[in-house]
């Protein structure tokens, strides 16, 4: 068999009709000798000698053949075309005879039965040639068969019926198994599809494709971001049963995880809702799963945000993880964690951190109400600056609730030491009295989590925290306001002091900005009050015979004793409280601890201030 002829259809090479106008011939000149700029009289005179003296034969030779081989292969290819294009002419007109010879012989048979119906088809010269009918056709005598062959090929007639017919009910059979089976796998389907709407998931028809329904999971009120991935295509398998189609951006289910750490290590890591991802489950609890850690994203994602404008509380963005500080030296790290690789093993005590997790949850759940809340509100008048997203305040509550009950620490051992203090001198003194306050303790607020408190949670934790402690030193009442919030115009925590003394022009209602000036001052006032505490009771200072206070805002005593004078100072701190004396020109000084040891308390017998003073000056 002869190679096959292999023709190509590309038009022959015309010439270029623009290559000798005028915008063609500038974008030569431009391509190969840059801007006009550099086309002068001078330089192209240089290029004309260069080409004359043979600087330029290599080039021009080049191109010559170049433009030689070109030529050469433009005739070669046009050679080749006009055989081609002669071979195909050829071909075609030997066809177009063939079937001019077959279509006149079949027009002659027919003529003789039928000749107007050849007219048109018959060619001229067969035509005015022969006549019409020179050439028929006749049916011969079939050739007789016996019964034998007749009988065989009626049977052979009847086995095709009666297999086709055999194949036709196999196929009616199949269809109608096919069809129940189908019918078994639809009820299935929508039994699933009414068993979740009974549970009150909301059913609807996927947008872009109508003939598929889908299930909503997430939440109205969440961003766009979250929202548009709250619906979940209910597909059929091919057991009938549903699955869950979340979309091409779902990567698996993911859960916050809450951990104490200490030192840069774990102590304490909550409760986890999901300890595997087993998607073989029943299509509710499936819808449960998807929920929450949908829910669970957007709490991170609304967490990193809201980290980004509490820097100067401490927080801090690392990664995946968010950290803030808490009390007692430790921190508390936030991260999303895939539920594939969550450890189901707890480490350490989980209540805050369960607590913690649980409160951030409630805290988006009242967001997302405030944003419906909004969103039911008659609309704002139109203008042109756009709405900005707000920052949900996630983790500012619990940095203020942090901060109030550290500072309730720290004024509450202020007042202890203090009271150890004043017991061990045998002063009057009664301990601090802290009003009912919701939220006088980090600890207690969140491990107390019920679901009564839930609605009332938020506004508890958004509203600026108040505790007050009431003391009652010697003569003096002191009231200790501790005011907490991370808003304008505080921005932090701030200790108010009001006194009301029985004696001496002591201030009313100081505010302080750390508990170490409070107590700086209530040490004064402490020690002021046990000087007034002295001169008021009668068996103290030898029934105050001609002492006097130096000052009203001095805690010293003196006294005229012959020539010279008699002195008594008192001095308060956090660990002790001290008296010097100086008695006919004799020092003395005794110390009262919270804490004493062996040689002050074999020192002062157990005595206290007022009986020391009585028997040093007797």
């Amino acid at each position: 068999m002869a190679d096959p002829l292999l023709i190509s259809l590309r038009a022959w090479p015309s010439q270029d009709k623009t290559a000798d106008s005028l915008p063609y011939l500038i974008a030569r000149i431009n391509e190969q000798k840059g801007s006009f700029r550099n086309v002068t009289e001078a330089s192209l005179e240089e290029e004309i000698r260069a080409i004359e003296v043979g600087e330029s034969n290599d080039t021009v030779e080049s191109e010559t053949k170049d433009l030689a081989e070109e030529s050469q292969g433009v005739e070669a290819h046009g050679d080749a075309l006009a055989t081609a294009r002669e071979e195909i002419i050829k071909q075609v007109g030997t066809a177009y005879t063939a079937s001019s010879h077959a279509l006149d012989f079949v027009s002659l048979l027919l003529s003789k039965h039928n000749p107007k119906v050849v007219e048109g088809s018959i060619s001229p010269y067969i035509k005015e040639t022969i006549p019409f009918g020179s050439l028929g056709a006749e049916i011969m005598q079939e050739p007789s068969r016996s019964d034998t062959e007749k009988r065989t090929e009626d049977l052979v007639g009847l086995g095709w019926r009666l297999q086709s017919l055999i194949r036709s009910a196999d196929s009616l059979l199949a269809s109608a198994s096919r069809l129940e089976q189908e019918m078994e796998h639809e009820t299935t389907y929508w039994q699933q599809i009414l068993s979740v709407k009974e549970k009150g998931w909301s059913i609807c028809r996927i947008p872009g494709d109508s003939s598929t329904l889908g299930v909503r999971f997430g939440f109205a009120e969440a961003h766009a971001e979250f929202r548009d991935r709250g619906l979940a295509a209910l597909r059929r398998d091919t057991a009938g049963n549903i699955e869950l189609d979340r979309g091409p951006r779902w990567r698996g289910d993911k859960q916050l995880r809450v951990r104490l750490l200490k030192s840069g290590k774990p102590t304490a890591t909550n409760e986890y809702q999901m300890t595997s991802d087993d998607q073989n489950q029943p299509l509710t609890d499936l819808l449960i799963r998807a929920r929450n850690s949908l829910f669970d994203e957007e709490l991170h994602h609304e967490l990193s945000r809201e980290s980004r404008n509490l820097l100067n509380q401490g927080v801090r963005s690392v990664g995946n993880a968010i950290c803030f500080p808490l009390k007692d030296n430790s921190e508390v790290e936030v991260d999303l964690q895939p539920a594939s690789e969550v450890d189901d093993k707890l480490v350490g005590d989980s209540t805050i951190p369960t607590a913690i997790a649980i409160t951030l949850r409630i805290l988006l759940s009242h967001a997302h109400g405030e944003n419906h809340h909004r969103r039911s509100q008659p609309p704002p008048p139109i203008s042109e600056a756009s709405a900005s997203r707000r920052v949900y305040p996630l983790l500012r509550p619990l940095l203020e609730l942090n901060q109030h009950d550290t500072a309730i620490k720290a004024a509450h051992d202020l007042l202890r030491n203090l009271s150890c203090v004043l017991s061990a001198a045998k002063l009057p003194f009664t301990p601090e009295d802290e009003e009912s306050s919701p939220t006088s303790a980090f600890t207690s607020l969140l491990t107390d989590l019920k679901p009564p408190i839930f609605s009332s949670l938020p506004s508890r934790l958004m509203r600026p925290h108040h505790t007050t402690m009431v003391t009652q030193l010697p003569l003096t009442r002191a009231t200790l306001d501790i005011h907490t919030s991370t808003s304008a115009p505080t921005f932090g925590t701030t200790f108010q002091l009001r006194t009301l003394a029985d004696s001496g022009p002591l201030p009313q209602s100081l505010q302080f900005p750390t508990v170490d000036k409070v107590a700086k001052h209530l040490f004064s006032i402490t020690a002021l009050g046990t000087i007034a505490y002295l001169l008021r009771e009668e068996e103290a200072l030898g029934r105050r015979e001609g002492w006097r206070q130096v000052s009203p805002y001095l805690p010293e005593l003196v006294r005229r004793n012959g020539g010279g004078k008699d002195r008594i100072t008192i001095s308060v701190d956090g660990e002790e409280l001290s008296v010097e004396c100086v008695i006919d020109k004799k020092p003395k000084s005794w110390q009262w601890r919270g804490h004493q040891d062996d040689d002050e308390q074999q020192q002062q017998n157990g005595r206290g201030l007022v009986e020391v003073l009585n028997e040093s000056l007797a």
